[in-house]
């Protein structure tokens, strides 16, 4: 069996082959071509948490472990730890073991970037990235992986946090703002935030892609809602939205007219013209697009 560490896990997973497998995964699920269960919650000392999310298909059975120990924080070691176990489906025969963390952070934002390109019909020249947390700079690592010259503004609690995390971060294009100012010149705007109230304002440009991917309970959001309701949603798992997604929850979107993603890969759905919004949850299924990339 193969033990990958983060850094193998990475190099296994280049942004141009796994956008591609997660594209495939969103119709095999849409499709019934795999299975995946509700994620196993169990309780751990000090208000901890142990997480079990299993995925199958014709070639490969997953499993995502991961620990939550909020407790960590005072004896220095990380609040989250996890591994995805990749068997043979056919046989059971244990394969790889890869990083958890690595895997979560590179198919979340392969899944925000298949479907910034898909939604936008065509690559982003300018973004806002709203965040300075670790999903903002696993997501700022892929942007300008998938797309070299983006220009990117971030937008930070406060400009001064925002400028901190662009000096971590030396890349071209990169380059701290207020978010009123950022909006005025961007074609999308990326909310990377764990806030339980919108970080965004009304009134967003309509030609302006809203994509969030950082609230993941009913009661956390990052979007406003008047920009949810009068805009074409589109979400990365349509199960998965109605029980996580607290931004469209609370904005009381009408579920009749979300849509899924994989409608417009196949062209089942053609790209809609006025403004549109996407919102992301996460899936098994997106580990297991991982383990597809990672193990061929």
């Amino acid at each position: 069996m193969q033990l990958l560490d983060a850094a193998a896990t990475a190099a296994r997973l280049p942004y141009e082959r796994l956008i591609p497998a997660v594209a495939e995964a969103m119709l095999a699920l849409r499709d019934g071509r795999l299975h995946s269960c509700t994620r196993s919650v169990l309780p751990l000392p000090e208000g901890g948490s142990y997480l079990a999310m299993p995925c199958t298909d014709e070639r490969y059975a997953i499993c995502k472990l991961v620990s939550v120990n909020p407790a960590n924080r005072a004896r220095g070691l990380p609040t989250i730890h996890g591994r995805v176990l990749a068997s043979d489906a056919a046989t059971g025969v244990p394969l790889a073991l890869l990083d958890g963390a690595t895997v979560t952070a590179r198919r979340t934002a392969a899944v925000s970037l298949l479907g910034i390109e898909t939604l936008l019909g065509r690559p982003p020249q300018d973004l806002t990235l709203v965040g300075t947390g670790q999903q903002a700079a696993s997501h700022l690592e892929a942007l300008l992986s998938r797309w070299p010259g983006l220009r990117i503004r971030v937008v930070g609690r406060t400009l001064a946090a925002a400028e901190a995390f662009v000096r971590q971060q030396p890349r071209a294009g990169l380059q701290a703002a207020s978010l009123p100012d950022a909006l005025q010149r961007c074609d999308c705007v990326l909310a990377a935030t764990t806030a339980l109230t919108p970080v965004l304002p009304e009134g967003i440009a309509d030609a302006t892609l809203i994509v969030g991917i950082g609230s993941f309970t009913p009661q956390m959001a990052e979007l406003p809602s008047g920009e949810l309701r009068r805009r074409q949603v589109f979400v990365d798992d349509a199960d998965g939205a109605r029980h996580e997604a607290g931004d469209l929850l609370q904005a009381g979107v009408d579920w009749q007219s979300v849509r899924g993603l994989a409608d417009l890969l196949d062209a089942r759905l053609a790209l809609p013209s006025g403004p549109k919004a996407y919102k992301t949850v996460g899936h098994a299924a997106w580990d297991l697009a991982a383990v597809h990339c990672a193990l061929g």
